[in-house]
């Protein structure tokens, strides 16, 4: 029998969450806050948190210096194109993670109904395209979704062996570091803007995330 989680309990795990969550949106938080603020208030000592005059001078000065959409479209095809390659013919530094979902997805999947589907006359194809493909769809969505995200923040290959033409979102936010030093407030612009499109696609597809990640954990 499941052990009743007492009102303190809740409220400890929910306190635990909240700061865990906030801990790890800091980041963000922060690299957002700078964005809007002047060279000068964004290496200032103490720092500065909302107090501060807000300014546009950094986005306009990363459009200026840089093309956004075609870097941003370089990793749309970075990220969309290696995760099917992933999943269709898994060839791909992500290979492991995509082996490691998948096959835990479709172990799930009772074999009777499979044994049914051949007792009606089911071939390989039939069981893999009509059987097993749909009810393993959430964990193929998430594993999707997740090397998708994977592959957006993969800044080592991409800016060692990409070519200006080809240079995606990592290579982009790699350009505003200067032999002069670290200008923090347009590199945190870039920044937004490089991470954007992701946080926009993991807001809307969180709840098709976490179904598929806990997809046959609860018996």
């Amino acid at each position: 029998m499941a052990r009743a989680v007492t009102t303190k309990q809740k409220l400890i795990w929910s306190v635990l969450a909240w700061t865990f969550g906030l801990l790890m949106f800091f980041p963000i938080m922060w690299t957002f806050l700078t964005s809007f603020k002047t060279e000068g208030t964004a290496i200032s000592d103490p720092p500065v948190w909302f107090f501060f005059d807000w300014t546009l001078e950094n986005y306009a000065v990363v459009q200026e210096r840089s093309n956004y959409p075609k870097a941003l479209m370089n990793s749309i095809i970075i990220a969309v194109g290696s995760t099917l390659l992933g999943i269709v013919i898994a060839v791909l530094i992500n290979l492991p993670i995509i082996v490691w979902m998948l096959y835990t997805y479709f172990k799930e999947i009772p074999g009777e109904i499979l044994e049914a589907s051949r007792m009606d006359g089911a071939d390989l194809r039939s069981e893999i395209l009509y059987v097993l493909t749909p009810m393993a769809l959430p964990g193929i969505a998430s594993t999707i979704l997740l090397n998708i995200i994977l592959a957006w923040n993969e800044a080592f290959w991409t800016i060692l062996l990409t070519t200006v033409d080809a240079a995606p979102l990592t290579a982009f936010i790699a350009s505003f570091s200067a032999p002069e030093g670290l200008f923090y407030a347009k590199l945190s612009a870039a920044s937004m803007m490089a991470i954007a499109p992701i946080l926009v696609m993991g807001w809307f597809s969180q709840k098709q995330l976490v179904r598929g990640l806990t997809f046959g954990a609860v018996k």
